[in-house]
């Protein structure tokens, strides 16, 4: 096992112990109207062996009669860690890459392919609070929802009231810009002097939602398109964290982006 593959463990999971820790969160289904099509609880858990070789990774999720559906997945080290990401073990064709400890990463297909439903899960964490939002697209390429997950370790959170979304900026926000390889590699920070709300003028769709979280998401997947996956959301005072998956005109996984604005005084 290579040095990244290994620093690539530890980012991911070297705050996990044996006790396991959870996230709560309000998971909230969108339609590509922005219309909420459900809106429900669930528990993420992970949880150590001894010597963190193997993550036993828990969602649970409680219903309101009392019973409780749980799916689980075993990540194990030997077989999961390879030198293109993590490998998810219900699903051999996707990858997590993270680019710092846990708090930039997503999961998502190594490739478009004609046929076959396809997502992307952006994973924004600030603090004791993670947000992550899930593209979702249909088999012939057609958006087909997002998914939009608040967490915090420790109560469920309240989703956002309609009304508190961003759709403007004032100010000077003045950013850094780190993107990491199929191959793990890390590119050495860029600084940005200027944030766009829809940094795809106009090729992707912008959609607001409650919170501060803005998506710029294509409507529709096309092979031979080169394409983005964008998700950002602003946490006061004065910060915006946003992380875009990139792909080719093969539809092949090209980089995940990280970059992180500041307001300036």
């Amino acid at each position: 096992m290579s040095h990244l593959q290994e620093q690539h463990w530890q980012k991911l999971f070297g705050f996990v112990t044996t006790e396991g820790s959870s996230m709560y969160g309000t998971w909230t289904v969108y339609s590509p109207t922005k219309e909420v099509i459900k809106s429900s609880q669930g528990i993420r858990n992970l949880r150590a062996n001894a010597d963190r070789t193997v993550i036993t990774h828990t969602n649970q999720f409680p219903s309101p009669d009392g019973t409780t559906l749980e799916k689980q997945w075993l990540i194990d080290k030997q077989t999961c860690n390879l030198p293109d990401g993590l490998l998810h073990p219900a699903n051999p064709s996707k990858r997590a890459v993270v680019l710092v400890d846990y708090g930039a990463n997503a999961w998502f297909y190594k490739k478009l392919e004609t046929g076959c439903s396809f997502s992307v899960e952006l994973f924004l964490k600030h603090e004791d609070w993670n947000t992550s939002i899930g593209s979702i697209y249909t088999e012939t390429g057609d958006l087909e929802r997002i998914l939009y997950i608040l967490e915090n370790s420790v109560r469920f959170p309240e989703m956002p009231a309609m009304g508190t979304e961003i759709e403007t900026l004032a100010g000077n926000w003045i950013g850094t810009k780190q993107a990491i390889a199929p191959n793990l590699n890390i590119s050495q920070p860029e600084e940005i002097h200027e944030l766009l709300l829809d940094p795809t003028v106009g090729k992707n769709k912008t959609f607001f939602l409650p919170g501060g979280v803005v998506v710029n998401i294509p409507e529709k997947l096309k092979l031979g398109e080169a394409f983005e996956i964008i998700a950002g959301k602003f946490f006061p005072p004065n910060k915006y964290k946003r992380l875009t998956a990139k792909y080719d005109n093969s539809g092949t996984f090209e980089q995940l982006i990280s970059e992180i604005f500041d307001l300036q005084d």
